[in-house]
């Protein structure tokens, strides 16, 4: 097992491509093993293709983590396991595809159920990016209480909240993790879907975005929607 933070959003990595633990066994092993992490990633295999199988760090199971999926990639590639700069793995969010560029760029999952909501007189955008996000756009998004005010949305829509600032040049964005139930340094679907709801009002196709754990790149070709950002090891195996 290893750890590894994608700008500050934390995972145990575990190898289980022999299946030594099972299905039933992952919710506990998770809420054993996390300790203060943000999620735990099992490392296994679907045929010849790699899968990756992520858990909140409280045992519950998400269909996608976009900083794990960068997370994710890095461990491939440390281990020796992917040697081409463009490769694919499975998800439980579908195929994710991934290219090295100037770092690695991973393929977002499709964007759904995008629509207005209102909840207890805060205005936003629900949006689907493999795992629902309410997000919501403030004037000062560092003067947002996170913990308190993403904890309360985050019970009322059963999703991860997320507070954007639009700046000149970038936004700024806060999010409160659902299943982490804790503001995290960076979430990869939150700011997939900020960018999203932000492109389709003014057509940028690329954007800086500032989190607490640093600064995530986003980018829009034909459609699909890339993520990159910071990724390292953090402990030794």
């Amino acid at each position: 097992m290893v750890c590894y933070s994608a700008n500050g959003n934390t995972f145990l990595m575990v190898d289980n491509t022999e299946k030594r633990i099972s299905e039933n066994e992952k919710p506990d092993f998770v809420r054993n093993h996390a300790g203060d992490l943000d999620g735990v990633i099992f490392v296994e295999k679907l045929g010849e293709k790699f899968f990756m199988d992520y858990y909140n760090r409280d045992g519950s199971m998400a269909t996608f983590c976009g900083n794990g999926a960068r997370a994710f990639s890095q461990y491939l590639i440390d281990r020796g396991w992917v040697k081409q700069r463009r490769f694919t793995f499975l998800s439980r969010a579908g195929e994710i595809k991934v290219f090295l560029d100037d770092g690695i760029w991973v393929r977002m999952p499709d964007v759904s159920e995008v629509k207005e909501l209102e909840v207890d007189g805060y205005r936003g955008h629900f949006v689907v990016v493999g795992v629902p996000h309410f997000i919501l756009e403030v004037r000062n998004v560092d003067e947002v209480d996170v913990e308190k005010l993403g904890r309360f949305l985050r019970h009322k829509t059963n999703a991860n909240v997320d507070f954007y600032e639009v700046a000149q040049g970038f936004l700024k964005v806060r999010t409160y993790e659902r299943g982490v139930e804790r503001e995290t340094k960076a979430c990869g679907t939150g700011v997939t879907a900020v960018f999203f709801v932000h492109h389709s009002r003014t057509g940028s196709k690329e954007m800086r975005v500032l989190v607490p754990g640093g600064t995530l790149f986003l980018r829009e070709d034909n459609g699909e929607i890339y993520l990159k950002g910071d990724v390292k090891r953090c402990s030794e195996e």
